[in-house]
């Protein structure tokens, strides 16, 4: 990913997004199951692509069309694909952890999303008495 689509994507973007899939985390039946999914999903390109993918469609539900989860831009950021790199001795791909190399643009950006839907999470009480009690309001739509 260049490094000016990087520079394009502001905190506040990340935070919008972010309110919104707190939401849909909140709204689903299983939300620590949910927010742990989505946690372990930062790790993996392809594992986040297809989470993101699911909640954009459960978002669009939720405002009736009026609203996208996610613009084409951040999407395509975080979507980046986890790096992988020739193992020496076998010479077949192996996927690396993101923890024994620098973490790429869309990996920062993935960690940063998350570390946004726990504030966002915070914010919006995530008890369990607020349970079928959230609503959040973004641009508008709540």
């Amino acid at each position: 990913m260049a490094f000016t689509v990087w520079q394009d994507q502001g905190v506040e973007q990340f935070r919008e997004v972010a309110a919104r899939l707190a939401s849909v985390i909140q709204s689903g039946i299983d939300r620590s199951g949910a927010l742990n999914q989505f946690a372990e999903s930062i790790s993996s390109g392809e594992t986040f692509t297809d989470l993101m993918i699911e909640y954009s469609s459960r978002w669009f539900t939720e405002t009736g069309g009026r609203s996208t989860l996610i613009g084409p831009e951040l999407f395509w950021l975080l979507s980046e694909p986890s790096p992988r790199r020739v193992s020496g001795t076998t010479g077949l791909r192996v996927q690396e952890s993101y923890l024994d190399t620098e973490l790429t643009a869309g990996q920062r950006a993935r960690i940063l999303l998350l570390i946004c839907v726990y504030e966002a999470l915070a914010q919006n009480q995530w008890g369990p008495e607020s349970i079928g009690d959230h609503v959040l309001t973004t641009n508008g739509v709540g």
